[in-house]
């Protein structure tokens, strides 16, 4: 898996027949022989092979050639198609992938002819619009085919054609109404009266309504339907009548001063049960307060030295304890099992060893080391280790997970195999643990608790397995130094 601040560029690409079916092959991507990433001690180089799916398909993950670090700065992929029914079986040319153009189609940069000189197809964004064209000239004009629904060669229209009224009927009766000059209608457009209002109610003259014209009530008779302030009192409250006085438990409360706020300031007087022990996040900032399991694990040992007085989130034993005449070589195909405590939630990136001395380069790449839980689950992985324990004479070696882990409280063990080296000459040496004979006092345990030292005891193994049963488990004098960070 690559670092993630290396970016990359998802190629895709499909290949058809002329009839439309998929074809067969592979899509090879080659860099320059070997390239460098310094920022990541990292060599990268061989090529990486896309093979068509059912579909024609492909699809590659494939780091950008501008990223910063490389070296050389400037550099190409060489794309090799080797395809079924071609006559040469494909052809060969250069792209580039930049880091800005997530996500390419070999189909957008890829030469379409072979014939054409060899460039680099270098994927971009679209380039601007550009300006509009001159106005072109206009068009002749059409001829009229047709009026209102009429073809005739001499037409005329009428009112009715364009769905108006004809001028005759404008202040004639059965017409329409016209405005004269002051904007209203003539009075000799009006019927008999002049339009003046005739009766109100079936009255005349100069009429006056009352409430009862209008069956309506008056303002006695709308009040009496409503109830003055004080017409219907209140009879009783939770049962009491009277002038009534209500206390806390007449409406299920807890008096004031008796319950506990969620909020702000209280002093709480007597002994206290609780069912559900409280909690907080919070460090203390009195010698009076409550806190937390991890924050007294953490200062309990003060005077001392702990693993976070180095660096560490925990490790096996104070390396100060180790024996430094007699390190721990491992034997091929071994998975030696060291037990880390953590007494407080922890985000773990790295497993540290520290090793006396290699004479480097006899590592194969099926070395290993990862993090395991109590139960025998995996829930970290290094790299091989070739490139992460170099050659030394006494360092501190820091060998970072694929992936963080938030671990919890508990027990862990550092899983370790080693393949390659003679196991007692020029493979590594572990710091390991003072020791009476060859069974450290380290291993002591009562019976089915968790083994601080141990093996697993399947042997010739060329990597670390997912997860083992606990009954694979068993004793081992190795006693070797490892720590989380």
């Amino acid at each position: 898996m690559l670092p993630e601040n290396i970016p990359t560029v998802t190629v895709t690409a499909r290949y058809m027949t002329p009839d439309g079916r998929p074809m067969s092959g592979t899509v090879e991507f080659r860099p320059p022989a070997l390239l460098t990433h310094a920022e990541e001690d990292l060599f990268l180089g061989g090529p990486t092979r896309a093979t068509l799916d059912a579909e024609g398909r492909i699809s590659v993950v494939l780091p950008a050639t501008d990223a910063p670090g490389w070296n050389p700065a400037t550099w190409t992929y060489t794309v090799t198609e080797k395809l079924a029914g071609l006559a040469r079986g494909g052809r060969a040319y250069q792209i580039v992938l930049a880091s800005d153009v997530p996500a390419v189609d070999l189909a957008d940069i890829a030469p379409a002819d072979p014939n054409t000189p060899q460039y680099v197809a270098v994927p971009g964004p679209a380039g601007p619009v550009g300006a509009p064209g001159p106005q072109g000239p206009a068009g002749p004009a059409g001829a009229v085919h047709s009026v209102n629904g009429h073809t005739e060669a001499d037409i005329v229209l009428g009112a009715a054609d364009v769905s108006a009224l004809a001028s005759s009927a404008a202040g004639a009766p059965g017409g329409v109404a016209t405005l004269g000059p002051d904007g209203l209608v003539p009075a000799a457009q009006l019927p008999a009266g002049g339009g003046a209002v005739a009766s109100v109610n079936g009255q005349t003259g100069e009429v006056l309504l009352t409430a009862n014209d209008l069956g309506a009530l008056t303002q006695a008779a709308g009040d009496a339907r409503y109830l003055p302030l004080g017409g219907a009192p209140v009879t009783s409250v939770n049962g009491l009548i009277g002038e009534v006085a209500l206390s806390a438990s007449d409406v299920s409360a807890v008096p004031a001063g008796e319950g506990v706020l969620r909020t702000g300031a209280q002093e709480i007087d007597g002994a206290k049960t609780f069912l559900v022990p409280p909690s907080t996040t919070a460090a203390p900032t009195t010698d009076d307060q409550l806190t937390r399991r991890g924050y007294v694990d953490a200062v309990s040992a003060a005077g001392t030295w702990t693993p976070s007085s180095m660096g560490f989130r925990g490790w096996a034993f104070d390396p100060a304890a180790g024996a430094a005449p007699t390190p721990q070589y491992c034997i091929n195909g071994w998975v030696y099992l060291i037990g880390i405590p953590l007494h407080a939630p922890a985000t773990v990136k790295n497993v540290v060893f520290y090793v006396p001395g290699y004479v480097g380069g006899t590592l194969s790449t099926s070395s290993y080391a990862g993090l395991y839980t109590d139960a025998g689950t995996r829930v970290g992985v290094t790299a091989n280790l070739t490139t992460l324990i170099p050659k030394t004479e006494g360092v501190t070696v820091v060998c970072p997970l694929s992936a963080a882990y938030s671990a919890k409280a508990g027990n862990y063990w550092i899983g370790l195999v080693v393949n390659g080296p003679s196991p007692n000459s020029n493979g590594p040496a572990f710091l390991r643990g003072a020791h009476v004979g060859e069974t450290p006092g380290g291993s002591a345990r009562m019976p089915g608790k968790f083994v601080r030292h141990g093996r697993l005891s399947t042997t010739g193994q060329t990597s670390l397995p997912t997860s083992f049963a606990l009954d694979k488990v068993m004793d081992d004098s190795n006693a070797i130094w490892a720590a989380l960070s």
